[in-house]
């Protein structure tokens, strides 16, 4: 038995018998008929029939943090929701413009969606290709990444919601959600064809006038039986560099060339099940600037970055109409990323090629025990990273050929009691291997066990009181392991990376508590008023960051070696309104983070940050108008001095028109600025200055019949 097995059984033990304790009253009533007569479910004649709780913007449906569906209050973690009217008012050119706003996540790398990567209250990028945010489309794990390169290769036009989990998901999702995850869901056929119409169609023109980009995109919807529909989606987008703040040059390497496509099938052969086919296609060209690695006196040359991306899934769910015992729910994926860099004065052509092939099966079983309310998940993952690289078809040692398997096992058990207190404890046991195509290391094997539990009390109707305590990992990447070769020359300096086979996986524990906060009826009927303040305190252990050494004269080593202790402390609050008139949101984020072992500050922990959006509806006349304010502060606290970076406060205004009735039914007209004040600044751990002042566009037009 491996040495970490061992190591992890006593919380293996400590956590089955946890899960045994709370279920034992519950055995008798499982081992029943699970779903009792028709008739003893009926209330009596004439009882009252309860009403189904309201569900407010203010308090989305989310599955992310349980894998079930639960009002966001309900569970006992930080979870921010972006949904599709937040999209369409805010015009965005990449995901990565949606998750700037909210507290807490701040996108590394830039603007562009091929160089950013989220960064989660200071869990992001690695610098050697991974990151510790668990990203997923449709259910499709996103583990691409290599150097500096990103990971959000999605067209925001196709994106229908994105759920945000903020701390450790790894007892739901494994490696890498150390530090949260991020649940990106595309657009249905049924958000374009109306009930009872059969087809659905919807085009939008867009443009942008900072880096004069135009959007154009058109979706087809159809649904020719009850039982069967069908999406198939395409936007293009072209782009020059943009322009910097305070009316200043453009910005070398920032253009983009992007063709996405999306299509999906779903067929529903009989009540409760549901099979869906999906692909989604990433295309884009740019002009960007990147490290040599093998000619001297040249450290950056220009090429052309070409970025084709593939996936495809196909889930299968059935939700019984004759048990709530069975609801399973079955993903599987396969997720490809071609990357070419050709230089344009140098011959030198760079190939990376990444490959994920998952699948993730779970199942719910819910029960009632008469003293408390029950659902149990249970669940399995497998996926596979493959990855090879390239330099003028000779193999790349800085992305070295290798693979990667993951197997993980997961059980969670959601109790409510008395109305008021849940309790949601969960466990994960995980197994991985590297396997390097090189004779030069061996493969490198090791399991990790993953517990949580999480409390939740609601004494009111308007309180909720939580906390939470989590374990999360992430084994490190093949690029950390055995990534070898030159990184660059200058002259005669050089510097060179020496790989590490002996790394530790990192892994975190993290304590949260909060209070959520909810009444309605306010100030005017049907409004609703939402407050939330969280407090996190995360140690982690065997952080991998980058040693470099000065072999002198001319000689630098880069080696991925391991931290031992790391402390990462924040809080997040937030206050929103709603109402048929008025709306706000806004929240507030503070985090730090210490090098424990050296002593120094963490480099990866984001500015403090405000975000505030007023706005007013104007419903006679289907207007809705506002103004966003986005307050960030310097960021003095980075132990490499050039990270540090300035504070900036960011002013845009939006405004929509979108008729309810009449012949104009079905067009929108969405207009903003962002950046109003041409504000020259530079987000911390980006690689370029930020936008100036973006004058922003789009007119679109769909209907249905």
């Amino acid at each position: 038995m491996p040495a970490t097995m061992i190591q992890f059984r006593p919380r293996l033990m400590a956590s089955s018998a946890l899960f045994a304790l709370m279920m034992w009253p519950s055995w008798p009533a499982i081992a029943q008929e699970a779903t009792p007569p028709a008739e003893e479910l009926l209330p009596p004649a004439g009882a009252d029939q309860p009403a189904p709780p309201a569900i407010t913007p203010l308090d989305p449906i989310t599955v992310t943090g349980t894998k079930t569906p639960r009002s966001r209050s309900e569970v006992p973690a930080t979870i921010d929701v972006i949904d599709q009217e937040q999209i369409e008012r805010k015009q965005p050119q990449t995901v990565g413009d949606l998750l700037n706003d909210l507290p807490g996540v701040e996108m590394e790398g830039g603007n562009k969606g091929s160089g950013s990567q989220p960064n989660i209250r200071g869990m992001g990028s690695t610098g050697w290709g991974s990151n510790r945010v668990v990203t997923s489309i449709d259910g499709a794990r996103q583990n691409v990444g290599s150097g500096h390169g990103g990971m959000m290769f999605i067209d925001p036009d196709m994106v229908k919601q994105i759920e945000v989990m903020k701390g450790p998901g790894s007892t739901l999702y494994g490696s890498g959600a150390i530090g949260g995850v991020i649940a990106i869901e595309t657009k249905d056929a049924e958000d374009y064809i109306a009930d009872g119409d059969t087809f659905g169609l919807r085009g939008k023109v867009g443009f942008h006038s900072v880096n004069k980009e135009p959007v154009l995109s058109g979706t087809f919807a159809v649904k020719p039986l009850d039982e069967i529909d069908f999406l198939g989606s395409i936007v293009w987008r072209d782009s020059i560099n943009y322009k910097g703040g305070d009316d200043g040059d453009r910005i070398d390497n920032t253009e983009v060339d992007i063709l996405s496509g999306l299509m999906k099938l779903g067929i529903e052969p009989a009540e409760g099940h549901r099979i869906e086919l999906a692909g989604l296609i990433y295309e884009n060209d740019e002009d960007d600037t990147f490290a040599n690695v093998d000619v001297a006196n040249n450290p950056d040359y220009d090429g052309v970055h070409a970025i084709s991306k593939s996936t495809a899934t196909l889930s299968y769910s059935f939700d019984s109409p004759d048990t709530d015992l069975i609801n399973l729910k079955a993903t599987a994926y396969r997720d490809d990323t071609d990357t070419k860099d050709t230089g344009n004065d140098i011959d030198r052509v760079m190939e990376t090629r990444l490959t994920t092939t998952g699948i993730d099966v779970n199942n719910t079983f819910e029960f009632d025990t008469g003293w408390a309310t029950h659902a149990t998940t249970f669940g399995t993952e497998y996926y596979h990273d493959s990855g090879e690289g390239r330099l003028n078809g000779d193999v790349r040692a800085q992305f070295p050929d290798a693979t990667q398997d993951v197997v993980g096992v997961y059980l969670q058990h959601e109790i409510k009691l008395f109305d008021q207190l849940s309790l949601t404890p969960g466990v994960r046991w995980d197994y991985y291997k590297n396997n390097p195509e090189s004779d030069e290391f061996g493969s490198q094997s090791h399991d990790r066990v993953s517990p949580k539990i999480g409390v939740s009390w609601e004494p009111f109707e308007w309180i909720n009181l939580y906390a939470s305590y989590a374990e999360g990992y992430r084994a490190p990447s093949v690029s950390e392991l055995y990534i070898g070769g030159t990184h660059f020359r200058v002259g005669a300096l050089s510097n060179v990376f020496v790989p590490n086979p002996d790394l530790k996986p990192e892994t975190a524990k993290t304590w949260e508590g909060g209070v959520k906060l909810s009444f309605g009826d306010v100030v005017l009927d049907d409004d609703a008023i939402g407050f939330n303040f969280a407090y996190h305190t995360t140690k982690a252990r065997n952080f991998i960051e980058g040693d470099v050494v000065m072999n002198f004269p001319f000689n630098l080593t880069t080696t991925p070696v391991n931290v031992p202790r790391a402390e990462i402390d924040g809080i997040e609050v937030g206050l929103d309104y709603d109402s048929d008139y008025f709306f706000f949101s806004g929240g507030y984020s503070r985090v730090r983070g210490w090098n424990e072992t050296d002593d120094e500050y963490l480099n990866s922990i984001p500015a403090d940050k405000l975000v505030l959006t007023v706005g007013a509806r104007v419903p006679d006349i289907d207007v809705t108008f506002g103004v966003t304010n986005e307050y960030i502060w310097s960021q003095n606290r980075a132990a490499d001095e050039e990270l540090r970076t300035d504070g900036v406060n960011l002013v845009g205004l939006f405004a929509s028109w979108e008729p309810s009735e009449g012949m104009l039914r079905g067009f929108r007209l969405d207009a903003g600025i962002e950046n109003l004040t041409d504000e020259e600044y530079t987000r911390f751990l980006a690689t370029e200055e930020g936008p100036g002042r973006d004058y922003r566009v789009a007119v679109s037009y769909g209907f249905s019949f």
